[in-house]
C-alpha cells in the first residue's frame, strides 16, 4: 500500500538531515566528556573504563526519555526544525508518531546497538567456538550483511532523500519541516575567520625556525641586580651557575650549557658584561673556585 507523501514545501533537504545526525552525535560526545569528567573528580572513572557501553546506553536512553518521546524529534532535528511525522503503509494523511513507533526507535537505536556492542566485546575477551564452533563465524557474516545493509540504504538515501536511517524504515517514519521548509542561510564570517587564521598559523609554522628566538629574549630582557657583583651569578640566566664555566678571555662566569648552546646555536657568544665575543667552545674554562659553592 501507498504511503502518504509529504508536500513538497515540508521536504527536508539530505543536508539538512545529515547535520541534524552530526548535532546528535556532538551532543551526545559533549554530555559523555562532562559526566567523565564529574566522575574523574569523584574519584570514580573507572566506571567508564568497566562499564562504557552501559553508560553510553544509559545517555541515549535518558535523551530518548526527556526528548523524544515528548517532542518527536532529537536535539539535532530541533536545532534544524525538523521532525519525524508517521507515514505507514495505509495512512491517506501525515500524523504524529505513536507510542509503538517510539518504542521501536528506542529498541532499535539503543537497546539493540547495546547487545550488539556487549556481544561484540564478549566475543573479542572469548571466542564463542568453545560452545559452537559455527557461532565466530555467524557473527561476522551477520556484521558484514549488516555493514552492506547499511551502505545500500545511504546510497538510496542519497538518490531520493528518504530514510537516512533503517531503524526509520522499520518504524515507519521520517523527517520533515513541520512549519514548511526554511531558507538554509549559510554564514561565511566563521569559515573566512578559520582560513585566516589555519593561514596565520601555518606561516608562523615556516617562520619561527628561522627567528633566534634567545636574541629576541636577550633583547627584551634587562640584567638583574644581583648579577652586577660580577663574580657569582651566570651572566646569561642569572642565577647560580650549573657546570660552573669561565670565559678565557673576559674572566665572567656562565652555566656551561648557557655558554656552549650561545656559541653552538648562534656561532658566537656575546659577553653581556664586557661585549667580548667567544666562537670557540675552546676558550672556556671551569671556574674552579665557584664548584665548591655550587656543590654546597
Amino acid at each position: 500500500m501507498d504511503e502518504p507523501k509529504i508536500p513538497n514545501g515540508n521536504l527536508p533537504l539530505r543536508v539538512n538531515q545529515l547535520d541534524a545526525e552530526a548535532s546528535d552525535e556532538f551532543i551526545h560526545e559533549i554530555i559523555l566528556e562532562k559526566l567523565r569528567d564529574v566522575l574523574k573528580y569523584l574519584q570514580l572513572s573507572n566506571i567508564f573504563t568497566s562499564y562504557q557501553l552501559e553508560v553510553d546506553a544509559a545517555i541515549k536512553f535518558g535523551l530518548w526519555w526527556v526528548v523524544f518521546r515528548k517532542q518527536h524529534s532529537t536535539l539535532g532535528q530541533q536545532l534544524l526544525d525538523l521532525e519525524y511525522t508517521s507515514v505507514r503503509p495505509g495512512a491517506k494523511t501525515l500524523s504524529a508518531i505513536t507510542r509503538v513507533q517510539s518504542l521501536l526507535y528506542l529498541i532499535c537505536n539503543v537497546v539493540t546497538p547495546y547487545l550488539w556492542a556487549r556481544l561484540r566485546k564478549l566475543q573479542a575477551i572469548r571466542s564463542f567456538s568453545d560452545f559452537n564452533p559455527h557461532l565466530d563465524k555467524l557473527i561476522t557474516i551477520l556484521q558484514t550483511t549488516w555493514q552492506y545493509v547499511n551502505l545500500l540504504n545511504f546510497v538510496t538515501f542519497l538518490y531520493n532523500g528518504q530514510f537516512l536511517h533503517i531503524y526509520e524504515r522499520i518504524c515507519g517514519m521520517r523527517s520533515f519541516h513541520p512549519k514548511g521548509k526554511q531558507l538554509r542561510e549559510v554564514g561565511f564570517e566563521f569559515s573566512n575567520r578559520e582560513i585566516m587564521w589555519h593561514g596565520f598559523t601555518e606561516f608562523m609554522t615556516f617562520l619561527l625556525p628561522y627567528i633566534n628566538m634567545r636574541k629576541v629574549k636577550t633583547m627584551f630582557t634587562f640584567s638583574s641586580a644581583k648579577s652586577s657583583d660580577g663574580s657569582k651569578f651566570c651572566k646569561e640566566c642569572d642565577s647560580y651557575p650549573t657546570n660552573p664555566t669561565r670565559v678565557a678571555d673576559c674572566s665572567h662566569i656562565y652555566c656551561y650549557h648557557c655558554a656552549a648552546s650561545l656559541v653552538t646555536t648562534d656561532g658566537a657568544l656575546e659577553c653581556k658584561a664586557c661585549n667580548v665575543k667567544i666562537t670557540s667552545l675552546g676558550n672556556l674554562e671551569r671556574a674552579q673556585h665557584l664548584i665548591s659553592l655550587v656543590d654546597v
